[in-house]
């Protein structure tokens, strides 16, 4: 039979106002200048905003924050769209979204502190807490939308992400679901052009982005995302085809004007050029052109808006300031559970009961290492001196160098040298061995089971550890069970690295130290150094392994001093490290936590063995027994939640198997169960010499 075209799709663009505010008054909205000049004074708002938090983040005062600027119309613009039961569902750069619905600067400010404070939606506005894992949220407002049809209402959900998010499976699922239950979603991809370092055309080969929801099988559109009353004008018609059951994606192409976060520096991938020829589209000047032509916007108007702007900021800084202020650091024992279980009652009653406790910010005062030189197996004074992100780029190096095997891919780990610059200058030596990769953590890590059977060795990065849980399933139905399901016959040689852990500042999901989950998973090994040799010589042992490892790095070590760290250097995996020895009681720890405990017992008189386990799977448990048997008492630190931490695997192992030589109670100093503050209280969740100390003379006492 003749090959006949079953399908066949168009995309359409919209565009109302022209690079110079010039409108189509076929297509102009019927907007009162009152309204207009409201959209006007938000975008200003949302920029002077972005200005200012730039300006204290670079003080200190601040912490990681995400600007808006240049996609002001795309967000105004669709916002204004919605009515006041509608939901907006953001990720999290959506402060001009947040500005227009009614939203004040003082939770942007909060947020950007580090207080949860900033995140909790008011009362009377329905809008989720900024999502911070890529491409997540849409899923939940495909979920609303659904349950809004289900209930019979007209309210719609309008779902923010970028052009980088696009490439995140969860993406589809959520277009795919609101297609088939008939959602009430619209979901609204502001196509800024870059996935943090990643333009758009390494990305995808697609022409348009919206062109991925004819996959879905829900409606596209593409509109000039810098175009106020064109993004309107879309959002508009998609909210009337979602309360009929037709979701919509809707592609607004725009410019990220700024940094991705405070913390990125976009010159190293991006043109000055390039940035000079969007600096014409920007969306207020645009704007501003049409409200002058209308006659509804002066200089006197523009000076008497941004004066306001200023007083209106200044309040709510302060306000911030005196939320920071008064912030209790027992709050975060409050929202964990509706229903809190009796022992995180416990854990809360006895953090109150320590008196005189202060939240502190980390000062980055510190700069050990976790262990000195000659604590590290194999090290002489003589070898290079590195710190961990110099020495786990120098290994990636060396290993590229000596197996044509090894390849190197993630988020920005090519051109831009990864987020902690650990690949940097990788894509230059190695060009076809180190690759960029979309915003796709179980993409990346399900290309690795491909890349493995097919012979190669893989190194994968995922941005942060935190992000690994979207491709869990990726680790625990393949990574880990390839060897063991094809009984021998395929292998899956692979390493997953991830920067993990507290004490950096960074925001939600960027600083989870779950790696008892992952130690729970038959079939993979799980590594943490504390040292610069350790993660050259664990590392270089990981990517030699014959099966797959997660190697999570301390990101409070990266720039730790620098210490010696020769050619060659291994580890062998499974192979704990001694960093002190003593005759009282054993501390065992890992991670940036092994030098908190070496703190703790400099400032003891207690003489204790330190153990750094360094591979957590398999666990160096004769290493330990060996010392509990000699001391008769066990101490065990992490910064993980203490239920269900590794901590209790070691204390069940002393258990089985050294139950008769305790003298004393193990005892665990371990984060609490709940989830993990932002910055802002991480010091008061995260144990400290004082914590470890205490508990180190505690169970020396008994």
């Amino acid at each position: 039979m003749p090959r006949s075209p079953v399908a066949e799709f168009t995309i359409d663009r919209v565009q109302v106002l022209d690079q110079e505010g010039r409108v189509d008054e076929s297509l102009e909205p019927d907007i009162d200048d009152e309204r207009l000049l409201e959209w006007y004074r938000t975008m200003k708002h949302a920029r002077r905003l972005d200005r200012r938090v730039i300006a204290l983040q670079r003080r200190g005062e601040l912490g990681t924050y995400a600007p808006s600027t240049g996609q002001e119309a795309a967000q105004v613009g669709s916002t204004a769209a919605l009515s006041d039961d509608d939901w907006t569902v953001p990720a999290f750069r959506e402060h001009p979204s947040a500005l227009a619905r009614g939203l004040s600067a003082q939770g942007i400010f909060e947020y950007a502190m580090g207080l949860e404070e900033g995140g909790e939606p008011p009362d009377e506005v329905p809008i989720m807490p900024p999502s911070i894992a890529v491409g997540t949220q849409p899923l939940h407002a495909a979920g609303i939308g659904w349950a809004e049809a289900m209930n019979g209402s007209d309210t719609v959900a309008l779902t923010y992400f970028g052009d980088g998010a696009t490439s995140e499976g969860e993406v589809y699922e959520a277009m795919n679901l609101a297609g088939v239950y008939e959602a009430q979603t619209i979901f609204f991809c502001q196509n800024n052009q870059y996935a943090i370092s990643t333009p758009l055309s390494k990305q995808t080969r697609a022409a348009t982005l919206a062109q991925k929801a004819v996959a879905a099988g829900i409606e596209p559109i593409q509109v000039d995302g810098n175009d106020i009353l064109g993004v309107y004008l879309v959002t508009q018609e998609a909210i009337e085809r979602a309360r009929r059951g037709v979701p919509t994606l809707i592609e607004a192409t725009t410019y990220r004007r700024e940094m991705h976060t405070t913390a990125d520096d976009p010159s190293v991938y991006r043109t000055v050029e390039e940035e000079e020829e969007w600096e014409p589209l920007d969306p207020i000047l645009r704007f501003e052109g049409y409200l002058r032509e209308r006659g509804i916007l002066d200089d006197e108007t523009v000076t008497e808006i941004e004066s306001d702007i200023e007083e209106v900021l200044e309040t709510d800084l302060e306000a911030a300031r005196e939320t920071a202020a008064n912030a209790d650091p027992a709050d975060m024992f409050e929202t964990a559970y509706g229903d809190p279980p009796e022992y995180l009652e416990r854990q809360r009653d006895a953090f109150l009961d320590d008196s005189g406790r202060e939240v502190a910010p980390a000062d980055g005062s510190r700069r050990g290492d976790g262990g000195s030189a000659a604590a590290e197996s194999g090290v002489t004074e003589d070898a290079e001196r590195l710190n961990m992100v110099e020495a786990i780029r120098k290994t990636l190096g060396a290993e590229l160098e000596r197996d044509d095997d090894v390849l190197v891919y993630g988020q920005d780990v090519g051109v831009d040298g990864g987020v902690f610059r650990a690949t940097q200058g990788l894509l230059d030596t190695f060009p076809g061995r180190v690759h960029d990769a979309p915003v796709a953590e179980a993409g990346i890590v399900g290309l690795g089971v491909g890349l493995s059977v097919a012979g190669y060795r893989p190194v994968a990065e995922i941005q942060f550890a935190g992000f690994s849980f979207q491709a869990f399933s990726q680790i625990h139905q393949h990574v880990s069970r390839l060897r063991s399901r094809s009984r021998g016959k395929l292998t899956c040689p692979m390493v997953i690295r991830a920067p993990y852990g507290l004490g950096v500042k960074a925001l939600e999901h960027h600083s989870e130290s779950y790696e008892a989950g992952y130690a729970h998973v038959p079939g993979l090994k799980v590594v943490i150094p504390a040292t610069a040799g350790d993660a050259a010589g664990l590392l270089r042992s990981a990517i030699r392994n014959p099966d797959p490892v997660l190697f999570l790095e301390p990101m409070p070590l990266y720039r730790a001093a620098r210490r010696p760290v020769p050619e060659e250097h291994t580890v062998p995996l499974g192979e704990a490290r001694v960093v002190a020895e003593g005759t009282d009681v054993t501390v065992v720890t890992w991670g940036a936590m092994v030098r908190e405990v070496e703190g703790a017992v400099d400032a003891s008189e207690v003489s204790a063995d330190v153990i750094d386990l360094r591979s957590i799977s398999p666990m160096d448990a004769e290493t330990v027994l060996e010392s509990v048997r000699k001391t008769g008492r066990c101490v065990v630190v992490h910064e993980a939640p203490r239920t269900g931490g590794f901590g209790a695997e070691i204390a069940a192992r002393i258990s089985d198997e050294a139950v008769w030589h305790l003298e004393a109670p193990i005892e665990r100093v371990a984060g609490y169960d709940v989830p993990v503050p932002l910055f802002g209280r991480e010091e008061a969740y995260r144990p400290d010499e004082a914590r470890i100390r205490a508990a180190i003379e505690r169970v020396a006492s008994q």
